[in-house]
């Protein structure tokens, strides 16, 4: 094993910049993406001007959800800046919130406590007015639930005091624990089945993709030396050939274990990515499959310009179809079993379930074990 580290490290120093280079590229390529989704994601939200004339709970409460609206950037102002800046065109639209909001809405009353503005440029005025309104009618709808339950307990003489704070502060309480807008149908007798939503631009699918690409790179090597001159004298070396390449092929597979978990901790630390044992578990899974899949493919290979084309185009089909950037519910919902043969099943899903370790594990058996041409 020593003399294989060597050689590989010998390898190293002639191609030092193009390894460190494949090493880094998925780490880096995911936080400069990233970073770069999430300025264009903030420059795109539309500014909306918010005129408060009373601040208290419900008003700040209002100028919360609105502001929590990813689409809408929601600015704090006067009514005269808000104006002069819809008058210049540098907000979208203008929405004051009248000094009585808070005791019209405890009077259940949702007639004239808020005024909008528009110019002849607002072209997100009627979504944004939509939006504030749906959250008006709620804080209303809560305020009427309130006074029917304080009426259904002084009808039925219920012993239990309510005030309507507290049934206020009980809805909302609810309002987070339960998943009011998630609806499960059955077509046909069919059981449904619930499928994880994956978030659009998820950082472990931009770094499984470039991982992805990097390994297949990196093991270049295989095809290289599995086509070298020097392959012959192997028979007359204390190693064979196959105990070569299983040895290079550790070394390979420490050096990314190792980079990944430099990546999860700059992840965790830079943007506070859940970690879990079952997400641990399932990138392990993923790094088999890469480690093990490069491998057996670059075997197959007697030309490196094929073999990098090829890896390419895997890569790419693996970027459309897996779910990594782009989301795929509609084809989990028509297909089921592609979650079985989804590579990136296990980092995405958390499924530690996949058809790619076993495959591939088998595949790399029968490799080791089948009859080679050479011997020490």
């Amino acid at each position: 094993m020593k003399k294989v580290i060597e050689a590989r490290l010998l390898h190293m120093k002639k191609h030092w910049i193009s390894l460190l280079f494949w090493l880094l590229i998925p780490l880096v390529a995911s936080i400069g993406l990233t970073t770069i989704f999430s300025a264009v994601q903030d420059d795109s939200k539309i500014p909306v001007g918010i005129v408060i004339e009373d601040h208290n709970e419900v008003t700040n409460e209002l100028f919360n959800e609105i502001s929590t609206t990813s689409f809408i950037e929601a600015r704090d102002l006067t009514k005269d800046v808000a104006l002069y800046q819809l008058k210049k065109h540098e907000i979208d639209s203008v929405f004051v919130i009248h000094g009585d909001f808070a005791d019209q809405i405890r009077e259940g009353k949702r007639n004239h406590i808020i005024t909008s503005y528009q110019s002849n440029q607002s072209f997100a005025y009627s979504l944004v007015k939509e939006m504030v309104l749906s959250y008006v009618q709620q804080e209303t709808g809560r305020s009427k639930t309130a006074y029917i339950i304080k009426e259904l307990a002084e009808n039925y003489q219920s012993d239990s005091e309510w005030s309507w704070d507290e049934i206020i502060s009980k809805s909302k309480e609810i309002e987070k624990e339960e998943h009011l807008l998630q609806t499960s149908f059955d077509f046909n007798k069919v059981e449904s089945k619930s499928t994880k939503n994956i978030p659009l631009w998820n950082i472990w699918g931009i770094w499984s993709i470039f991982s992805m690409l990097s390994t297949l790179l990196l093991f270049d090597w295989v095809v290289k030396e599995n086509h070298s001159p020097v392959l012959p004298r192997f028979a007359f070396m204390g190693i064979s050939f196959k105990g070569y390449l299983v040895r290079s092929f550790g070394f390979y597979s420490l050096l990314l274990i190792l980079m990944d978990t430099i990546t999860l901790s700059v992840f965790y630390s830079l943007h506070h990515v859940q970690i879990s044992m079952s997400f641990i578990i399932g990138m392990m899974c993923y790094r088999l499959i890469l480690l093990l899949g490069a491998f057996l493919l670059a075997l197959l290979f007697k030309n490196t310009f094929r073999y990098y084309v090829v890896s390419f185009a895997i890569t790419l089909l693996t970027m459309i179809s897996s779910g990594a950037i782009l989301p795929i519910n509609g084809l989990l919902s028509r297909w089921p079993w592609f979650t079985a043969i989804n590579p990136l099943g296990p980092l995405l899903s958390g499924d530690l379930i996949n058809f790619w370790p076993v495959f591939l594990l088998i595949s790399s058996i029968i490799w080791y074990v089948r009859k080679e041409q050479y011997y020490a």
